[in-house]
C-alpha cells in the first residue's frame, strides 16, 4: 500500500513539475518561429524594410497611434507584390522593389524589401531617426510619422500587431539593407533668397521658443489658423448664401474654385528649392511641404476684400465695413502667422499669396459688376460648371493634385444642382436678419455634416481610391444640399 501511495505521489509530483515548466515556458518564452498560422489564404502583404544599422521602417499610424510596418490589403487581382509595393508608397511616399517572401502571418504575406533610391532622414530632439516622407497620399491622414526604429523593447510595447514583434529578430537578417541619407538642416542648396528667409525664420521660431510666454502665444495662433483654415472653406459658401443670396453665391463659387485651382497649379508647376529638412527646426506637421504661393492666404484675403467690396453698395451693410475690414485684418494675420510658425511657407510666399487674393478680389468684383449690369448668365449657366468640371478634373488628373480633383467634383455638384433649378425652379434668400442668421445656421449644420460622415468614413476605410471618392461625393453633396436641398427644406422650418 505504501508503494502505490509513493508511485501515485512520484506521479502527482511529475504532473506539477511538468505543468510547472510548461507555465514557466509559456509565460517567460517568445513564441516559435513557426507559430504563425499559415493556412488562410493571403488576403494582405508587407513590406520590410530596414537600414544598415538593422532599424526598421515603420510608419507610426494616425488613427491608433501604434507602430507597424507598411503594408495593406490586396485590391482586386493585384498580386501579394503589388500590394506590398504599392501600400509602401502610399503610406510612406517611398517607392521599393519587393525581393522574397520571408513569413506569412496569418493572412498576410511579408516581403523583403529594399528602396529603390536614397530616403532622407533627420534626428529629432529624443534622438528618433524621422523619414522626410510628407508627399506620401496618406500622410496626414492615415499615417502621422514615418520612422525608423530599433528592435526592442519600447519599440515591442507600442507594436500594432503581436504576430510580428517578437519575429523581427528573424526576419531582420533576411533583408537586404536599404540607402538612408541622414540630412542634419544644411542650407547650402538653397539660394541666397530663399536661405536668408530661412534664416531669419529659424532665428524667429528659436526666440519664440526660449520664452514660455511667446511659445504659449504661438501655439494659440497656431491652433486658430488650424481651426480656421478648414472651417473657411466649410461655412463662406453657406455665409454667402445666407445673406447674399445664390447667384452671388454662384460668382463667389466661381472666383474661389479658379483662385483654388491657379495657385494649386503654381505650387506643382514652379520648382522652388524647398527644404525638407528645416523641419527639425519647426517640428514635425501635417503639411504636403512648401508651396508657393499660400493658397490659405490667397483666399481668406480675396474674401474680406470682396465682402468689404459688395458691402459699400449696399445701404443696410456700409455701417459694418470697419468691422469687416477688421476681421479680414485678422484672419489674414493669423493664417499667415501660422503658416510660417510651422514652416509651411517662406515670408514671400505669405506676400505673393495676399497680392493674388487682392487681384482676385478685383476680378470679382468686375465679374459682378459685369453679371448684374450687362444681365450675362455665363456664371449660372449649367454649361459653364459643366465645363469647369472638365477642365479642373483633366488638370488635377495631369498633375497628381487630389485637392483640385475634389473642386472639378465641386463643380460636377453645382452643375447638378442648376439642372435641378432649371425644372424645378427655388429661389429663396431670407431677407430679416434673424432670418438669415437661422438660415446661415441651418445650412452650416447641414455643410459640417455632410463633412463629418465624410472623415468618418475616410478615416474608417483608410483606402486611397476610397479616399479620393468620397471625399468626391461628399464636395459634391454639399453643393447640392446648397442650392437645391437646403431651399427645399428650410422654408418649412423657418416659413418664410
Amino acid at each position: 500500500m505504501r508503494i502505490i501511495k509513493d508511485t501515485f505521489t512520484v506521479k502527482m509530483l511529475k504532473l506539477l513539475i511538468g505543468l510547472g515548466v510548461m507555465f514557466s515556458a509559456f509565460v517567460g518564452a517568445e513564441p516559435a518561429k513557426n507559430s504563425i498560422n499559415s493556412t488562410l489564404p493571403i488576403e494582405a502583404a508587407d513590406c520590410l524594410v530596414v537600414d544598415k544599422d538593422k532599424h526598421i521602417l515603420m510608419i507610426e499610424e494616425a488613427i491608433s497611434g501604434k507602430f507597424s510596418i507598411p503594408g495593406g490589403s490586396i485590391i482586386g487581382d493585384e498580386s501579394p507584390e503589388v500590394a506590398a509595393k504599392r501600400e509602401t508608397f502610399e503610406e510612406t511616399g517611398l517607392v521599393v522593389n519587393v525581393g522574397k517572401q520571408i513569413a506569412r502571418t496569418y493572412n498576410s504575406a511579408l516581403y523583403a524589401c529594399e528602396l529603390a533610391t536614397p530616403a532622407r532622414f533627420y534626428m529629432d530632439q529624443n534622438g528618433q531617426r524621422i523619414v522626410m516622407v510628407w508627399t506620401a497620399p496618406h500622410f496626414g491622414k492615415e499615417v502621422t510619422r514615418v520612422l525608423l526604429k530599433q528592435d526592442n523593447k519600447a519599440m515591442r510595447s507600442n507594436y500594432r500587431f503581436p504576430e510580428h514583434k517578437w519575429q523581427f529578430p528573424n526576419w531582420v537578417p533576411e533583408v537586404t539593407p536599404s540607402a538612408f541619407v541622414f540630412s542634419p538642416g544644411e542650407i547650402g542648396t538653397l539660394i541666397p533668397f530663399y536661405e536668408s528667409q530661412l534664416i531669419m525664420l529659424q532665428e524667429w521660431h528659436n526666440s519664440i521658443s526660449s520664452n514660455g510666454l511667446t511659445l504659449f502665444l504661438s501655439k494659440i495662433v497656431i491652433l486658430i489658423g488650424c481651426v480656421f483654415s478648414p472651417l473657411f472653406f466649410l461655412l463662406t459658401l453657406p455665409l454667402i448664401r445666407s445673406y447674399h443670396g445664390h447667384r452671388a453665391l454662384l460668382i463667389y463659387g466661381a472666383g474661389m474654385l479658379t483662385m483654388a485651382t491657379f495657385t494649386l497649379i503654381l505650387s506643382t508647376v514652379i520648382v522652388v528649392p524647398r527644404p525638407y529638412f528645416i523641419d527639425p527646426v519647426f517640428g514635425v506637421h501635417n503639411t504636403l511641404g512648401y508651396t508657393l504661393p499660400s493658397t490659405m492666404v490667397t483666399l481668406t484675403t480675396m474674401l474680406f476684400g470682396w465682402v468689404w467690396m459688395t458691402s459699400k453698395t449696399a445701404e443696410k451693410q456700409r455701417k459694418y465695413r470697419w468691422l469687416i475690414a477688421v476681421c479680414g485684418v485678422v484672419s489674414i494675420l493669423f493664417v499667415s502667422l501660422k503658416v510660417l510658425l510651422l514652416g509651411e511657407h517662406y515670408p514671400t510666399d505669405v506676400l505673393v499669396g495676399i497680392a493674388l487674393g487682392v487681384a482676385g478680389t478685383f476680378g470679382l468684383h468686375h465679374v459682378r459688376k459685369w453679371r448684374f449690369t450687362d444681365r450675362r448668365y455665363v456664371l449660372i449657366s449649367a454649361r459653364f460648371w459643366i465645363a469647369a468640371f472638365a477642365v479642373t478634373a483633366v488638370i488635377g488628373g495631369a498633375i497628381h493634385k487630389p485637392h483640385i480633383i475634389y473642386l472639378s467634383a465641386i463643380c460636377l455638384g453645382v452643375y447638378s444642382a442648376l439642372m435641378w433649378l432649371k425644372f424645378f425652379p427655388v429661389y429663396v434668400s431670407p431677407i430679416k436678419r434673424h432670418v438669415q442668421l437661422t438660415f446661415f445656421s441651418l445650412l452650416s449644420m447641414g455643410v459640417l455634416a455632410i463633412v463629418g460622415v465624410d472623415h468618418w468614413l475616410t478615416a474608417r476605410y483608410a483606402v486611397n481610391t476610397v479616399i479620393v471618392a468620397v471625399h468626391c461625393g461628399a464636395s459634391w453633396s454639399i453643393a447640392v444640399w446648397l442650392l437645391v436641398v437646403a431651399p427645399r427644406v428650410l422654408p418649412n422650418v423657418l416659413k418664410i
